[in-house]
Formats: structure tokens, sequence, C-alpha cells
């Protein structure tokens, strides 16, 4: 891994998130948590340097043909039709998902991307700015991933395995690629059926809309909200990564979920899973 210094990927002049003592970052801190208390999420503007997202669009480039590619239908838990529920449920509401996903363990050893995932500044940082200590995500595959939607490409409504996602967009598509999503339509006590039938059924009333640039930081609360990015159209694939981080440690995701995104499972999902809470992936 060719360890870099943080100055490379991170413009640490406005957002220094190597000094917690200092004013700047407790002041970014503070807005982060204000913002995803409020709607479970935040985003940092052009925190990544120019340099470093160019190299990270070079690698995304060559690893994106490696992605695990579907195009299928599914519903907002990633599971099985199940027949014991009404036909008007959202566990059998099922919808169009077209897109490929590079899983953790296909990003190479000297990978600039992986290498500011596994930075303990930034995780400290993000850490920070959710108020509770976070953990890398244990699963092999899903801890560091690339989200490749190609022209035509669209990712239905879901949630996240994980409370917490950190994404950043290293290629953008020509058109498309808006990021919506419905914050805590769920809790950890509650599936708020009714609430996302709604939704479903084409109710945008609880909808929020953010357009990420290249080099943006997003802090995302992923498994209380409903989220989605509608239909990426050009000629350019949406290439954006995912940095993954849990609560506990050593949570893995379900083998049905890790077939599903990409395409194989490994040891470790069929063992006891840790688990957050007792939700529906």
């Amino acid at each position: 891994m060719s360890l870099k210094n943080l100055s490379y990927f991170i413009d640490i002049k406005n957002f220094p998130i190597n000094e917690p003592e200092s004013a700047k970052y407790k002041k970014i801190v503070k807005e982060a948590q204000e913002a995803l208390e409020f709607d479970g999420c935040y985003v940092l503007p052009s925190i990544v340097n120019k340099e470093a997202i160019n190299d990270m669009r070079a690698e995304s480039t060559k690893i994106e043909s490696l992605a695990h590619y579907t195009s299928n239908k599914v519903n907002v838990y990633f599971s099985k039709d199940d027949p014991t529920y009404p036909e008007d449920h959202p566990r059998r509401f099922f919808m169009e998902r077209s897109n490929g996903f590079v899983s953790g363990d296909k990003f190479p050893e000297n990978s600039i991307i992986k290498e500011l995932y596994y930075s303990e500044e930034l995780k400290n940082f993000i850490a920070d700015c959710l108020g509770i200590p976070i953990y890398h995500y244990a699963d092999p595959l899903a801890s560091l991933t690339m989200n490749v939607n190609k022209p035509g490409d669209r990712f239905s409504w879901h949630y996240d395995t994980n409370e917490f996602t950190v994404t950043m967009l290293v290629q953008d598509c020509d058109e498309g690629g808006v990021f919506q999503y419905v914050p805590n339509i769920r809790n950890k006590e509650d599936e708020c059926y009714d609430e996302v039938l709604q939704l479903l059924k084409g109710d945008m009333s609880r909808v929020k809309e953010i357009k990420l640039n290249e080099g943006d930081l997003q802090l995302f609360k992923g498994r209380y909200a409903l989220h989605r990015a509608t239909r990426a159209e050009g000629s350019t694939t949406r290439n954006l990564v995912v940095y993954t981080y849990t609560e506990k440690e050593n949570v893995i995701g379900s083998s049905y979920r890790s077939e599903e995104l990409y395409g194989k499972t490994l040891d470790v999902h069929k063992e006891k899973r840790v688990r957050s809470d007792s939700l529906t992936d």
C-alpha cells in the first residue's frame, strides 16, 4: 500500500480532520451532528482534493469491469418474496434494479480508495461527527465497495444493512444519478410498513434530494432511511465508492444479500451473525 499523506487525500486547510482540538474541526463536527440528528445526512463538499479524486477516478475505471452486475427486481429489504404477507405489503413490492458492485476483495492491494477507507484519522473524524465509537465493517465483501451505474442503470429504494455509510463520488454520470432519501422512515423497534408502502406507491412528499459532486463526502444513516439514486443517463458510468462503518464490532451482512449484490458468499457469511438490531435487512 502506498501510504500517502493525509494532505494528499483531504483538503486539510478547510477540513482539518487531523486536528480534533481546532476550532474549525469542532465547528464542522457540530454542524454534522446537528444535520445527522435532524435527517441522517450530511455532505462535506469538495473535501477530497482534486488530485486524489483524479487518481481515484482512474482507479475506478480500471476496476469497474470487476463489478458483479445484476438487472432484476428486488424489494427494499433485499429479501425473497414471502407469500405469508398480503399481496399489498412492502415485503412483496418488487422494483427494477440494475447496477453493479465491486466488492471489497476486488480492490487492488495498492488501492488509494482502500487506503483512505482504512485511515484512522478519517474514521475518528466520522466517529466524532456521529457522536459514537464506530468500527470498520467486518464483512470482507461489503466493507468497502463501489457502486457502478452504467448509463440506463438505476438503484431502487433500499435500506443499508449497517447503521452508517460514507459515500464518495469518484466519477459522475452526465445526467441523473440524483440521491433521494426519506429520513427516519423506520426505527429500531418498528418497520413502519404503512409509511413505506405510501412511498412505494408514489407518495414523494417526504423525499429529499441531493446532487453529489466528485470529491464530496456524504455521511448517511442508511439503516433507517429508504434511499435510491435516480437513473444514470448520458455516456459516462457513475462510480460511487461506499465506505461502511458499524456501531458494533464484527458485524457481517446476510448471505442472501451478499449473493444478490456481489454474486458470492464467503465462509464468514455462514457463521452466526452479529447484528445491531432485529430489523429486516
